[in-house]
Order: C-alpha cells, then structure tokens, then sequence
C-alpha cells in the first residue's frame, strides 16, 4: 500500500481508537469450513458472545440484501459487550447494485413497473427515488437500537462498479450524511474512473461533504490500493491480494506476516489523524479472516492479546448448562 493521503486533520489530535473485526461473524465459509467457533450447533446468541471476546467489531454484509429489523438489532446491541460496535452495510437499492426480484420486500415489490415484477433480478434505478426514500427510512429505523447504545460505527456504501463520478451520482453523494446523520458514512468506489487524475478530486469532494473515504486492499484488478482519510473515521476494508477473478475465489487469501506489518505501518500513520481507525477482514475463506485479523490487533492495539480459548470453550459450556435449567425450571413453573 502506499503512503497515506490526509486531508482530515482532527481540532486537537489524540491517541486514535483503532477497531479490528471481521466483514461478517457467520460468513458461510467461517461457520462451515473454519475452526473459529467451537462448535458447529451455536446458537445465534452464542457465537455472537463468542465473536465479541476476540473482536470489538464487525461488519453486518447481510443489511446489502435485506435491512434489519430494529428488533433484531436491538438483540444485538443486548448480546454484546459495552463498546462493541457493528459497522452495517447499506442496502444494495441505495448503492447502485440490481436487486433479486424474489428477496425484496413487498413494499418495495410494489413499487416496481408491472413490466419487471416478472423478471428475476431488476436495476436499483428502476424503482426510483419513493423506493429510496422509502429504504433510507428503513434503514435508519432498523439501526436506531444501536445508535441509541453507542454500537453503530459507519454504514458503508459500497458503489456499483457501474457508478462514475457523474453529476447525478456526485449530487446523490452529497445527501447521504443528511439521511444517515447519526454515523460516519463510509463510501467504496470500485471504477477506476473515480482515480488516476481524479483521486484529488475525489478524495477532496469526500472530505467537503463529510464523507469518510474507504481505503481498499485488494485484488489487483479491483479499483485502487490508495489509503488516504477524508473525516474523524478512517476504514481499511482487506479484502485479500489473490489473483482470482470469480466471485468465489476473490478472497481466498491468507496475508503473510509481512503484508500486515505493511497494512499495521500505514494504519499507524493515521494515528492522531483520525478520532478512529477501522479495519475490517473481508478475505473470507476458512479462518483466514480471523488469523489475520487477531494478528493485526496484536500489532495495532498495544500489548492486546487473544483470550484463553479453553477457558473461553469452559465459559460458553457453564452458559449453556445454565441457559438449559433455566428453560427446564420455566417449563416446571409452566
């Protein structure tokens, strides 16, 4: 990666909080092919409490396809420990991307023209801005249990690589810290067109508008490798440096030792520079992930180190064997 762009410079300059998670706790291949969880039959609660002991973050990529209900974040926000924070996703509706016709919900549903209801999958574009108006309202409802405890970092905005530096786009950019107000908005360009000659453009038009810029690590063929910050909140998305170009092989990728103290060195660089640092795993293969993301907090979160996971697998066995009495203890009262 390269030497870091600031553009942000915070009114009084302070020990930065620097934030290492994962881009999802149950990413299908961590609960199917990784050893992180210790046991396959977890319930929902259980790997939650399992994640948080290692990690104070995580990104929620589930709220792309469907937006979280306030109960089920509020269930969240009650699972988790005092400082936790859950960065969440914008829906694919207000970032650019076709829709599965059969995943939307019925509001949205009807809404679209009669002549696409039939066809699989629909461009976001189709449904208009009532549709996006009506997801934004969503969105900020289905988020509010965690704002209101202190647990929402930024909502990322994860452009289509169909999205340029239009007017239209540009101008729609403009809007979204005025319908995310409570939480740094995080936007991913992925066409190239928003860099080369542009970068300072762009990265000076994030900056006006209060806008957190998202530094990538990735594949070479994805848009840039620039690190640079915009705003008080500075993210790192890792996405793996393979050479695959399938969906399913894009992030199988394991960092070697030396690639995070490259990563670890220029996320120091923007210590005192931003009021908080987040870098998120999305290299999701196996425990790749979770190894590269317990290193990296070792590196950049003083002298933290992983819990006892024995002690941790004896915890998670005393709180399903009392979870089990105090079902059988209801049921008798029953």
């Amino acid at each position: 990666m390269k030497s870091p762009i600031v553009l942000y410079e915070p009114p009084k300059r302070a020990r930065t909080d620097y934030r290492i998670g994962l881009s999802a706790w149950t990413d299908k291949s961590l609960l199917d092919e990784a050893t992180f969880y210790p046991r396959k039959t977890m319930t929902a609660e259980e790997r939650l409490w399992w994640y948080s002991r290692f990690f104070d973050a995580v990104e929620v990529t589930s709220s792309f396809y469907a937006i979280p209900s306030a109960a089920t974040t509020a269930l969240w926000a009650r699972r988790t420990p005092p400082g936790f924070m859950f960065n969440a996703k914008a829906y694919g509706l207000l970032t650019g991307h076709y829709l599965d016709v059969a995943q939307l919900p019925d509001a949205l549903k009807k809404m679209l023209p009669r002549t696409q209801r039939a066809r699989p999958r629909v461009p976001s574009d189709i449904l208009g801005s009532k549709a996006r108006s009506w997801a934004f309202g969503e969105l900020r409802k289905g988020l509010q249990p965690l704002q209101l405890t202190g647990k929402l970092g930024y909502v990322l905005f994860e452009l289509a690589r169909s999205l340029t530096p239009t007017d239209e786009t540009l101008s729609y950019l403009t809007t979204l810290p005025h319908e995310i107000p409570y939480a740094a908005v995080a936007v991913e360009f992925r066409n190239r067109s928003w860099f080369g000659e542009r970068t300072d453009k762009t990265l000076q038009f994030l900056k006006d508008h209060g806008l957190t810029y998202v530094s990538v690590d990735g594949p070479r063929s994805w848009a840039t490798m620039l690190p640079a910050v915009t705003s008080p909140t500075a993210v790192f998305r890792l996405h793996g440096r393979g050479k695959q170009r399938s969906a399913s092989k894009k992030c199988d990728y394991l960092y070697n030792d030396n690639e995070l103290q490259g990563i670890a060195r220029i996320a120091s660089a923007f210590n005192g520079r931003a009021d908080r640092v987040h870098l998120a795993m999305n290299n999701n293969r196996h425990d790749f992930s979770v190894i590269n993301g317990l290193k990296l907090k070792e590196m950049l979160v003083g002298d933290w180190h992983p819990p006892d996971r024995q002690a941790l697998i004896e915890e998670l066995e005393e709180r399903r064997s009392a979870s089990k009495t105090t079902k059988k203890h209801r049921g008798h009262a029953a």
